[in-house]
């Protein structure tokens, strides 16, 4: 009986140890990719994340998205922030920021 009950513990334990360490990694720019623009949030850059826990089937979503780069506002003649960006002030810095509807 002490050996199933041990065996148990160690199915349990296994279950939750991998519960945490399942899902997406935190969003990062992939190698060797570049903003395609210098300011005002006009530029785009993938991103890749990562499953952890090597078992895709914890993970749910896209694995690489296009997201905005270049923050810094642009100077004239240009607009200062593109479309769907709004003047900001972000850690006492001025940015642009995607607006929020």
């Amino acid at each position: 009986m002490k050996l199933l009950s041990f065996l148990v513990s160690i199915v349990i334990f296994s279950v939750v140890v991998n519960s945490h360490n399942s899902g997406w990694s935190e969003w990062a720019d992939k190698p060797g990719a570049r903003c395609n623009d210098t300011c005002g949030a006009c530029g785009s850059i993938r991103q890749v994340r990562t499953c952890l826990g090597g078992n895709s089937q914890h993970c749910q979503g896209a694995r690489e998205r296009l997201a905005r780069c270049n923050f810094d506002y642009c100077l004239y003649p240009r607009q200062t922030c593109c479309a769907g960006s709004e003047k900001a002030v972000v850690n006492r810095k001025f940015q642009c920021r995607p607006r929020k509807d």
